[in-house]
């Protein structure tokens, strides 16, 4: 029984693998003492082997369980970082688009506000290029007839002027007064449109009448030899602009026509439709000066005439329209204000 103990010990020492061969099995059953107990030591050792192949299949059952647990959790951080790492990506950006933005409306007012300063300097400029050409009317136009007054007061003093040239002289005093009258009219309109808050309202006006009465107005300026007004605009010709404007603007262009016109021509005054616009043309005689007087009709620093001509195109812009001038055939200058209907 002892020796039957000693060799199952010895057996059961031994590595077997999982399942017993014939040969395992026989020599074990032709061992001493061991004809009453082979079979409950064999099943025995059957079992043992079972569990310890049970033992080592629950072994490698949990660690590739552990090793899915480890396998998930990896997962779910490498899932986690990723989630974070968009996030952080999708705020950084949030954050470059809102400072974007931020740049962009900031560009967006800084350019809107050099645009206005742009916008108020050129006003600035155009005003003091006007003031400019006011001084320039009061240095060089307001003294010439209190000069004439005062050249025809000290002839009279002395007793040398006979009655026929003392009349001569109070005509021209009389001619340098309208002109003087025709400057300080202007001026006193440029100062109005300077008032705070002036609004250009227009209205319908009938250039047939306005024309009528500025032919009656510039009555002193005519002459046998002063050019003769032909007057060919439609009795229902009508614009829409100031009417004390666009009388000054007429009163104007008249002048330069009388001013620029041969002795004894005619000044052609006609009207008529230009899509949305009126196209009022003052066409006249100019002679060979005809291009000089075109390149020179609102060099306003020359004379009053041209700067009478200046401020009525910059009266004419104002009124949503302008004063262009064209030259034909080499001595026809045609002076066109054009206007809204």
């Amino acid at each position: 029984m002892l020796l039957c103990l000693t060799a199952a010990l010895q057996a059961f020492a031994r590595p077997y693998p999982d399942t017993l061969t014939r040969e395992d099995i026989y020599r074990m059953a032709q061992g001493e003492d061991t004809t009453a107990d082979s079979i409950n030591y064999l099943q025995y050792l059957v079992k043992e082997r079972a569990a310890e192949a049970l033992a080592r299949k629950n072994t490698r059952q949990r660690e590739q369980l552990q090793q899915r647990i480890q396998d998930k959790k990896n997962t779910q951080l490498l899932t986690i970082g990723v989630i974070s790492v968009a996030i952080l990506l999708l705020v950084l950006i949030m954050t470059r688009y809102y400072h974007f933005r931020n740049s962009r409306r900031q560009e967006q007012q800084l350019a809107k506000g050099y645009a206005e300063i742009s916008e108020k300097n050129a006003t600035l400029k155009a005003t003091d290029d006007f003031k400019n050409k006011l001084i320039t009317i009061i240095a060089n136009d307001f003294r010439e007839p209190l000069l004439h007054i005062n050249e025809v007061a000290e002839k009279l003093e002395h007793g040398g002027m006979s009655r026929q040239e003392m009349l001569e002289e109070m005509e021209k005093i009389g001619v340098s007064s309208h002109k003087t009258l025709d400057v300080f009219d202007y001026v006193l309109r440029w100062i109005r449109l300077q008032l705070a808050g002036y609004t250009y309202t227009p209205v319908i006006c009938r250039l047939r009448e306005m024309m009528n009465y500025l032919a009656d107005n510039l009555n002193y300026l005519t002459s046998d030899a002063s050019p003769r007004v032909v007057d060919r605009i439609p009795d229902d010709t009508t614009v829409l602009a100031d009417a004390e404007m666009l009388q000054f603007v007429l009163r104007q262009i008249l002048l330069a026509a009388y001013r620029h016109g041969l002795p004894g021509s005619l000044v052609i005054a006609d009207a008529w439709p230009d899509e949305n616009n009126v196209r009022i043309s003052i066409a006249l005689d100019a002679g060979e000066a005809a291009i000089e007087v075109s390149e020179s009709l609102f060099a306003w620093q020359r004379d009053t005439v041209a700067l009478g001509m200046a401020v009525s195109r910059d009266f004419a812009r104002r009124m949503q329209g302008d004063i262009q001038v064209e030259v034909s055939a080499g001595k026809y200058l045609n002076i066109s204000l054009v206007l809204p209907k």
